[in-house]
């Protein structure tokens, strides 16, 4: 039998028609991969759980986990078809991937044994990233996260945190619309860091997908979550318990992280809410607030399979 939700089923919105997803969740792998986080066995075992649990929705980027999201995450999901994985491009590692990888290692085993040297660890990751918007740059990097992937084409592709000026020019969004055209991608978007880049996403005819942080308490995209559903744009909300603050502690997020995911979850003009963690029962606790009381179970499917979805998805781009 089939879990479905019903605002997933028969009549959908037009905006979230080619998500239909068995849950509205997916499973943010941010952290998978790097140095504090788990090890390739417990992210392994993490995408599983996920899948699982009937989440078939997995957000990553070209700088997570220098790389090593990615490639974990192809490990584990292959080619499959049943899949949506969702990468953005535009960030880059300050120092070259192969330089990176000793003292990754070591930096690892270290943190491991010190809370000092995590702390700093922590503090380094927190600081932004360099950026390259360059068409070619952008079109290396695709090609990049499809050989980490171990795929012939990245369901979603997004630009990573690109300021106002960049998606006013426009360069950077050809580059990924070039990409779609040839295949190598199958829906374009942006992840925006603020309000005033996802205006100027949304002005963009060609950006499909719109990614967002949406803080507990904060108010900034609400009047533009409703512009990109009337424009036919999927919306992905990110860092819904407090993003940085939440994993460094500041935010005591396990007090009001189901009520929270409930909350979001019912949200029609929601796409998908990402689960940013790197713990299996974080992950089975959000999926338990809506097997609790928004599921119901169909005898048979009332939706398309997810791989037909995915092939609506590229239809309708």
């Amino acid at each position: 039998m089939l879990l479905t939700f019903g605002r997933f089923n028969g009549s959908m919105d037009s905006a979230l028609a080619p998500f239909a997803l068995p849950l509205p969740l997916g499973l943010g792998c941010s952290r998978l991969g790097s140095v504090l986080g788990p090890d390739e066995r417990t992210a392994s075992a993490l995408i599983k759980t996920a899948l699982d649990l009937g989440m078939s929705f997995f957000d990553t980027a070209s700088i997570y986990g220098q790389g090593d999201s990615e490639r974990i995450l192809g490990r584990v999901l292959g080619n499959r078809r049943d899949c949506i994985v969702c990468s953005k491009v535009g960030q880059r590692l300050p120092v070259p991937n192969p330089a990176l990888m000793p003292v990754k290692r070591l930096a690892r085993i270290l943190a491991g044994r010190s809370h000092t040297i995590r702390r700093a660890v922590s503090n380094a990751r927190a600081q932004p990233m360099p950026r390259n918007w360059c068409p070619q740059y952008l079109a290396d990097a695709v090609d990049g996260s499809l050989r980490r992937l171990g795929r012939d084409q990245v369901d979603i592709m997004l630009l990573h945190g690109p300021p106002v000026e960049v998606l006013v020019e426009g360069e950077a969004i050809d580059a990924l619309e070039a990409a779609r055209r040839v295949g190598k991608v199958g829906i374009i978007g942006v992840s925006a860091d603020d309000a005033a880049s996802a205006q100027a996403a949304l002005a963009d005819e060609r950006v499909r997908v719109l990614q967002i942080p949406l803080r507990p308490g904060e108010t900034e995209f609400e009047g533009l979550i409703g512009t990109a559903v009337q424009k036919g744009v999927l919306v992905v909300a990110r860092e819904v318990l407090g993003g940085p603050l939440a994993i460094s502690g500041q935010v005591p997020a396990k007090r009001f992280a189901a009520s929270r995911f409930a909350e979001l979850c019912e949200r029609k003009d929601l796409a998908v809410t990402l689960v940013g963690t790197t713990k299996e029962s974080h992950l089975r606790a959000a999926a338990d607030q809506l097997f609790g009381s928004h599921v119901r179970v169909d005898p048979e499917p009332a939706r398309p399979d997810v791989a037909e979805a995915r092939e609506l998805s590229l239809r309708l781009a």
